[in-house]
């Protein structure tokens, strides 16, 4: 009697630790396409995006300012990632380091580390996220 009310209580223990974090899980948005800013000159096409696909990476290494609990704000607002001038592209206030910087919690950068430890990837070449513009 003690043995099996030992195991279900195991079993509930790790069904509380595997289920309940799910239950409180964020609610990302599926696909989306990551455009820059208003006012911004874009010299290639918009990236699609897909949270989906990323479901393994924490929202934290990514949206690195959120706390887990208020709603995610767009790297472009709350003064973060607002910088869109040519020359303050490789600041860490520039909208386009916010994807392109060889620091971790970016795209770019994630993907090349991901590379790099032979682990798999998705995709680090230019064209691979941004598709050719139609004429």
């Amino acid at each position: 009697m003690k043995k099996t009310l030992l195991i279900c209580m195991v079993t509930a223990a790790l069904v509380c630790a595997f289920a309940l974090p799910t239950l409180y899980a964020v609610d990302a948005p599926g696909d989306m396409v990551l455009k820059a800013p208003a006012g911004a000159k874009m010299t290639k096409a918009p990236v699609d995006f897909s949270h989906k696909g990323h479901v393994a990476v924490d929202c934290a290494k990514c949206h690195h300012t959120w706390d887990g609990k208020a709603a995610v704000k767009k790297c472009s607002s709350e003064g973060c990632h607002v910088d869109t001038s040519k020359k303050g592209k490789k600041k860490p206030e520039s909208f386009y380091s916010a994807f392109h910087a060889k620091a971790d919690n970016s795209c770019v950068g994630c993907h090349k580390s991901m590379k790099k430890a032979k682990a798999k990837t998705g995709p680090t070449k230019c064209g691979d996220c941004h598709p050719k513009k139609k004429k």
